[in-house]
């Protein structure tokens, strides 16, 4: 179990908070759901110990996430700067970090091949040698190899084929773990069914709500007494309500939409 207290995270450059106090506990599989620049990869970065954190707590398994740093079995992500530590080719970091976390290489070298990358072509380039594609699918690969109770990936589908995501979505379906995932494109609600989405918007987080309750749900601008769930985006309260009325959430493609939305309601 992740739980996350109180969380603020703050970039010196900025004036405003990236992470807005978000207090949440992931068990089981979530998909965090939210438009670029919502703070889905701050909130991840803060919870592998890459981003400092202003204040609040993240417990792994009731352990404070420093007591647990570098330990193996427990945490893996597929953040790239993770695994391009060393000057080796893509294959000889495979097999190092693989080793280091007591993973499987077997079954890596397989969803390796499934999503494209050969052992020629691993042997050849090192990790920062690869496209953005295949550097996001070679680093979700380890994390999913790695055999930790809990895994991060941070938009783990971007660059691939529709085939191709349909082999990670079936191993995905097969991890054994805790899996937190988080995207901005809508349709992995209907592809990850009985998972629990939450939805993250300019650094603060809403929900749960099950994946297959929230792809019927539709989306009023407004506050709506009786909705399912209620957020905000840029200063407009919206409310999703069960279907039948609105706009179905699933039709904006990616949570992006949202802010034409918003401002498509001001004009």
């Amino acid at each position: 179990m992740i739980k996350i207290i109180d969380l603020y995270v703050k970039y010196r450059w900025r004036q405003d908070p990236v992470i807005r106090g978000i207090s949440v506990e992931f068990s089981g599989r979530h998909l965090v759901l939210g438009p670029n620049g919502s703070g889905k990869t701050t909130l991840f970065r803060a919870l592998t110990g890459l981003t400092p954190i202003s204040s609040g707590k993240i417990l792994i398994d009731n352990i404070d996430l420093d007591e647990i740093y570098s330990k193996p079995g427990i945490l893996a992500t597929n953040l790239n700067e993770v695994y391009t530590v060393f000057h080796l080719c893509a294959y000889d970091h495979l097999r190092l970090f693989i080793d280091l976390m007591n993973g499987d290489l077997d079954l890596a070298l397989k969803i390796l091949e499934d999503l494209g990358l050969s052992i020629k072509l691993l042997r050849k380039r090192k990790p920062w040698e690869l496209s953005a594609g295949q550097q996001k699918a070679f680093s979700t690969v380890i994390a999913l190899s790695s055999n930790a109770k809990h895994i991060l990936l941070d938009e783990p589908f971007e660059q691939l084929d529709p085939a191709r995501k349909g082999k990670l979505i079936e191993y995905l379906r097969g991890y054994k773990g805790v899996v937190l995932l988080n995207t901005h494109e809508t349709w992995l609600l209907s592809a990850l069914k009985g998972w629990n989405t939450h939805l993250m918007f300019e650094g603060r987080i809403y929900g749960p709500l099950n994946t297959e309750k929230l792809v019927k749900a539709g989306l009023i601008i407004g506050d709506v007494p009786d909705a399912i769930l209620k957020f905000t985006v840029a200063g407009k309260t919206y409310s999703l309500v069960k279907s039948g009325a609105g706009e179905p959430i699933s039709k904006l493609i990616t949570l992006d939409k949202i802010y034409e939305l918003s401002l498509s309601y001001g004009e």
